[in-house]
């Protein structure tokens, strides 16, 4: 099994353990290639390296889909991969299944239906995860577009994930041991969605998942660890590229700076995401929020290792 490959695994398998559903192929619409499962879009087929389906669907929109794009580089991924994706997930949401009968037939007022190849209509998004990282340029781009990236190399869990699959081009596990390996990581794990479409990992090193407060505050200590999220006695290792976090962060800030400026009261402002986790195998979906002080905080401490004046 290729390194590339047991990355697949590693990023698929966690998500289907905090709640996501595996897409299987259909036949026509998704189906197996000799590159793998594979989509269509309206201007070839891609590759989808992991594509999934979320715990819940938004009411009154298309259902959702995530494909995730995984990446075992040797250095960052670069502006034109985010590119790429972007292409990517703009022809796959535009695909329709349309021949020649088909139009010549909508030119008939008295027509019949005559669309033998029914599908539910998807609306799909996509994210990028990487083992290296992603250059500032990338990072800019994907924050625009919405693109999640993913990386875990600062995460508690990623040195002896890493150790397991070793350093050569084949991963030195079999499948099934690796799929043990991440399934007890992923026991401790959550997803988050924040207010910017970004996609956050949060990983829990002591007891269960749990999120027993509506609000929660952020910690960083210095650039070779990840962030920590606190909601209540509860704390969560997290990591989001250095744009990525700074994007967030800004945006929440202001997002709390016009609901001030509307709403003209003494009342405290937040800034909410989503978090999706299992318990006791039951998919648990629950908005945590964080207030404008504690926001202000975070943003000083990334101000402050930014300019190499922690303490």
């Amino acid at each position: 099994m290729k390194k590339g490959k047991a990355f697949e695994i590693i990023v698929k398998r966690i998500f289907i353990r905090i709640g996501f559903s595996e897409v299987y192929s259909d036949g026509l619409y998704v189906y197996n290639g000799t590159a793998g499962q594979m989509i269509q879009g309206l201007g070839n087929s891609h590759n989808a390296d992991v594509l999934l389906e979320p715990l819940v669907q938004t009411p009154f929109y298309s259902q959702t889909r995530l494909l995730i794009e995984c990446k075992d580089y040797k250095d960052k991924v670069g502006l034109n991969i985010v590119r790429g994706i972007l292409g990517l997930r703009e022809d796959i949401n535009h695909f329709e299944i349309v021949d020649n009968n088909i139009l010549q037939e909508r030119r008939k007022q008295n027509r019949k239906v005559i669309n033998n190849c029914p599908h539910a209509r998807y609306t799909y998004q996509v994210a990028i995860a990487s083992t290296s990282g992603f250059s500032t340029y990338a990072q800019e781009f994907a924050a625009t577009h919405r693109i999640s990236l993913i990386e875990f190399n600062k995460m508690p869990f990623w040195n002896k994930l890493m150790n397991l699959i070793g350093e050569k081009g084949d991963a030195d596990i079999e499948e099934e041991e690796l799929k043990k390996n991440v399934d007890k990581i992923s026991s401790h794990m959550a997803v988050a969605i924040t207010n910017m479409g970004q996609l956050l990992f949060l990983y829990c090193q002591s007891g269960m998942v749990d999120f027993p407060a509506d609000e929660y505050d952020i910690l960083w200590r210095n650039k070779n660890e990840p962030w920590t999220l606190r909601c209540g006695d509860k704390e969560y290792s997290f990591q989001l590229p250095e744009y990525i976090i700074e994007s967030w962060i800004n945006y929440s800030e202001n997002e709390i700076e016009m609901k001030k400026k509307v709403i003209e009261n003494k009342s405290t402002f937040f800034s909410n995401m989503i978090v999706y986790y299992c318990c006791d195998q039951k998919p648990v979906i629950k908005m945590i929020s964080i207030d404008f002080e504690k926001l202000k905080e975070a943003k000083k401490k990334l101000n402050e290792i930014a300019n190499g004046n922690d303490k």
